[in-house]
């Protein structure tokens, strides 16, 4: 069932596409170009998916002019598409393009620009610019403030990325109280089996283990795998059974035209952490690579080959996510000088990655 809902999501975000523009009376050249766009996202060529991208933000501008929310909403995502890829200024010019539009069209206190203005301190404080990080991010904050509360889920969702950010920052006290409160609404509001949690649970746990204090990583380590195992690991994974519900869902969305096109457009930047998300390997990694420091290699083991699993039954065996975590369980078992089993993952890895294009 598990399979059966994430398989829905994807085809669910480009059947979107395809209702949302039919409404216009867009050309089918715009439909192909989005539902394309989806498929790419998910399959993790983001090149292609910046393509496609690219080629409805030309259609979509001559369609409605430069300055419009459906312009802003395709930008937006070619940011985050950007972002995936680790090109940053790219990304960040999107993003930028994407807010100015939409502070022009629907003002400055709406949801759209707060999620930008995330989007932005995100960007910023990878690339360690943690001025413009927390100016962004507080912008987000005051948005979400005003119009829903201190309390509110989103609210509260930036404020962990402020937590993030003191993190990095090593403002272990101040990142520590934010993360902690964060992680306890998002799990009241969510409930505490949601994959949304494993972003704060993971900031925790790299904040805990940065400070040398093992054992309370690890607790927050083990909730995040938790939550992913449980939300992700397969139980009937049956690809015809999840290919009908899709075709359901499409027609079903096809009679939904009463929303505006940029409402019903695929935020990636809403997206929580699932086998296809680009930093799922790396979040994945961090319990078997504290366990290898303590020498506890059976345990690390089994997580790898779970996450393995996972990843192949999500995404099949040719995916950039199957190559990622091949090449950390190479890393780990070369630092346990088991070279030959590294050298055979890294053979498996590349082997993968011929077959792929992005």
């Amino acid at each position: 069932m598990r399979l059966l809902k994430i398989t829905v999501l994807a085809i669910f975000f480009s059947s979107i596409f395809v209702s949302a523009f039919a409404e216009e009376d867009i050309s089918w050249q715009l439909e192909e170009y989005l539902e394309g766009y989806s498929e790419a996202y998910f399959s993790a060529h983001y090149q292609k998916a910046i393509d496609l991208g690219e080629d409805a933000l030309y259609v979509l501008e001559n369609k409605f002019g430069k300055v419009n929310p459906n312009v802003a909403a395709m930008c937006s995502n070619l940011g985050t598409l950007y972002k995936f890829q680790g090109k940053l200024s790219e990304s960040e010019n999107y993003y930028k393009k994407a807010l100015e539009i939409y502070e022009k069209t629907l003002g400055l206190d709406n949801s759209y620009c707060a999620k930008l203005w995330n989007a932005l301190g995100e960007n910023y404080q990878a690339r360690r610019k943690y001025n413009e990080a927390e100016k962004s991010y507080k912008n987000a904050q005051n948005v979400w403030d005003k119009n829903f509360g201190k309390d509110n889920y989103n609210t509260v969702l930036v404020s962990s990325h402020m937590g993030s950010l003191y993190k990095d920052q090593r403002k272990y006290k101040e990142a520590e109280t934010i993360l902690k409160n964060s992680l306890q609404v998002m799990a009241k509001g969510y409930g505490q089996s949601n994959p949304i949690l494993i972003r704060p649970l993971t900031d925790l746990g790299k904040l805990y283990e940065v400070q040398g204090k093992l054992m309370e990583a690890e607790q927050y380590y083990r909730y995040t795998w938790a939550l992913f195992k449980g939300n992700f690991m397969l139980e009937d994974p049956s690809v015809q059974k999840a290919y009908y519900r899709m075709k359901q869902e499409m027609e079903r969305q096809w009679n939904q035209r009463s929303e505006p096109i940029y409402k019903r457009l695929m935020d990636l930047n809403d997206l929580y952490i699932g086998p296809w998300h680009p930093n799922a390997p790396d979040i994945l990694n961090n319990l078997p690579m504290l366990y290898l420091e303590e020498e506890r290699y059976a345990e690390a083991e089994n997580i790898y080959e779970d996450s393995l699993e996972i990843m192949l039954s999500n995404l099949g065996p040719n995916h950039l996510n199957v190559v990622k975590v091949l090449k950390n369980m190479a890393k780990f078992y070369r630092k346990m000088g088991k070279l030959d089993k590294a050298k055979e993952l890294d053979a498996k890895a590349e082997a993968i990655r011929k077959e792929i294009r992005y």
